[in-house]
């Protein structure tokens, strides 16, 4: 049976039918965020929102229907989840699939847009470039449970993000754990100072050559964005005073006070902080391809830190990279898997599936 199901899931997914019986509709929405307007690198604080509502939403004016919000990775915009960037992925497309196939209950997905000038705000509430996780978690929810019909209970909120996007559902669900009830995160990247911020790789020497964050090169850019996010100076031109890790005479030198910044604002540290605050830890699944080394390595670290807090967790490691596998993994798995969980979940209309 359960073969059976992947395999109607499989050919739904990649099906693109002329016409389908029901269809979803997408809505182009935006929202303004006051936290945003003290941004230093210029980003506007009125934000689009891409929402999928489902079949049933126009015809049936007294459901309620549970959540999925989706943040997208560094260097990209919610619209990659519909323009075929991700294998040829639309994701709207794909959700009428499912749902047509009985694959996943109705739902809504909510996609953000966080892009901003440097290509990547990890989601992060910073004093440099603005705070985009109460971005998402006030600006963004208050904004969907008010102006949708949503059943606004954690239970019904899942929080999915991809690559940057996935350190964000990491972050913001462990600090916000009553509001989140399920946390998928895909790919997250820079869990740690493993990878490409391991001590003596080309992160800090690239970003101890920044003067100014305008004349950054666009390799590194990204990387200013993650200094600006996790230890942010509005006064310092480059946007971040002090690194972890310093350059001398080819070595690398540890600077113990700017890795406690960094470390405190990743998730194995929020994991613990949220320990400390007695809060209950979301449900919580973690993926990565085989072939993503350092975010592996990442995921490991955090996984220890879970560990040894006794908070539960499942992962999964994909045949694959960082982004060939996406619409595979959105159509085959991840989508079918938060369905599921929210179908187990209070309130829903139907039961748990075999």
């Amino acid at each position: 049976m359960k073969h059976l199901r992947c395999l109607v899931i499989a050919f739904c997914a990649a099906a693109l039918p002329q016409v389908l019986a029901s269809q979803g509709a997408l809505v182009v929405d935006s929202v303004r965020s006051p936290g945003l307007e003290s941004s230093a690198v210029g980003d506007s604080p009125v934000r689009r929102l891409l929402v999928y509502l489902p079949p049933s939403y126009r015809q049936d004016p007294k459901r309620r229907y549970p959540v999925v919000y989706l943040l997208h990775g560094a260097r990209s915009t919610p619209e990659q989840w519909l323009n075929g960037v991700y294998q040829g992925l639309n994701l709207q497309l794909t959700l009428d699939s499912l749902v047509g196939a009985a694959a996943i209950p109705e739902l809504l997905v909510v996609m953000p847009d966080a892009n901003n000038a440097l290509e990547g705000d990890w989601y992060a509430n910073s004093a440099a470039t603005g705070k985009w996780e109460d971005f998402v978690v006030r600006d963004v929810v208050r904004h969907v449970d008010r102006r949708y019909r949503t059943d606004a209970k954690s239970a019904r909120r899942a929080l999915v993000g991809h690559s940057m996007g996935g350190f964000g559902a990491l972050t913001i669900g462990f600090n916000h754990p009553k509001l989140f009830g399920l946390v998928y995160a895909v790919s997250p990247c820079c869990i740690g100072f493993v990878g490409i911020l391991a001590p003596a790789g080309q992160a800090w020497p690239a970003l101890s050559a920044v003067t100014r964050w305008q004349t950054a090169p666009d390799q590194v850019r990204l990387l200013v964005g993650m200094a600006a996010a996790l230890d942010g100076s509005r006064i310092d031109p480059r946007l971040f005073e002090e690194l972890p890790f310093r350059s001398e005479h080819g070595a690398s030198v540890p600077n113990p006070a700017a890795q406690a910044h960094w470390l405190a604002r990743m998730p194995p540290d929020l994991a613990s902080a949220m320990v400390r605050r007695g809060e209950r830890a979301p449900v919580i699944h973690i993926e990565a391809g085989s072939q993503e080394a350092g975010i592996l390595a990442g995921i490991q670290v955090l996984r220890g830190r879970l560990d040894s807090l006794g908070i539960g967790y499942s992962d999964t490691t994909f045949i694959g990279g960082h982004i060939d596998r996406v619409r595979e993994r959105l159509t085959q798995y991840i989508l079918p898997r938060v369905g599921q969980w929210f179908e187990r979940t209070p309130g829903s209309r139907r039961g748990p599936t075999n």
